[in-house]
């Protein structure tokens, strides 16, 4: 389906751009991220990000694939995991996107089990991650309830984080996460997402 071939495309991108960017600014022995503390990630983490992002809706009826309107709300995620390196990280995280722009109310929600790699032990990441998603759309104009459970669902971040203490990093990340809805719309192939841009806030315990 043409949605879903558009976030694989854009992950494909988003992978491609921090590829290019390792090898084009490999990060030195000691980087202190320009703040004068070397990092330090391993070991315990624990973290939020926060933001603003676009919801994405697409189904296919017959042949044809639709998609709707995308409207903004606000976006976040919660993570706790282990760094094993400076380079490489695992983590359980939980991301949220509510909009009630539109003649629609979204809700929707996401676990994941992510994996995060820094080029070279720097401050550029990129985060992907495998999980269930879920959520609910209200129509306003008809009350109708559209309520779809745990399904398969994907994430994918690229960003830059700044070590600001010994302890603590503050990043920037474009995120989006989507997933199935299982034919809850009553059409075949519908898929819901949302992508954005989130402050990222790390604690490397």
């Amino acid at each position: 389906m043409k949605t879903k071939q558009i976030m694989i495309a854009r992950a494909l991108t988003l992978m491609s751009l921090a590829a290019v960017l390792a090898t084009a600014a490999p990060a030195r022995a000691g980087d202190d991220g320009g703040c004068g503390w070397p990092r330090d990630r391993k070991g315990w983490l624990v973290g939020f990000n926060t933001g603003w992002g676009t919801s994405t809706y697409g189904a296919t009826i017959g042949k044809r694939t639709i998609s709707d309107e995308g409207f903004g709300g606000g976006m976040g995620g919660l993570r706790v995991g282990y760094a094993f390196s400076n380079a490489f990280a695992v983590s359980l995280e939980g991301y949220g996107f509510g909009s009630d722009e539109g003649d629609d109310d979204w809700g929707m929600g996401a676990g994941f089990a992510t994996a995060t790699w820094y080029p070279g032990g720097g401050g550029f990441f990129v985060r992907g991650g495998l999980g269930l998603g879920g959520g609910e759309l209200l129509m306003r104009e008809t009350g109708e309830m559209l309520d779809f459970g745990a399904e398969a669902a994907g994430l994918i971040s690229l960003g830059y984080e700044w070590q600001v203490t010994r302890k603590f990093a503050l990043g920037l990340s474009v995120d989006g996460f989507g997933f199935d809805l299982g034919g809850a719309s009553g059409l075949d192939d519908d898929f819901a997402g949302v992508g954005g841009m989130t402050i990222q806030f790390n604690w490397y315990l």
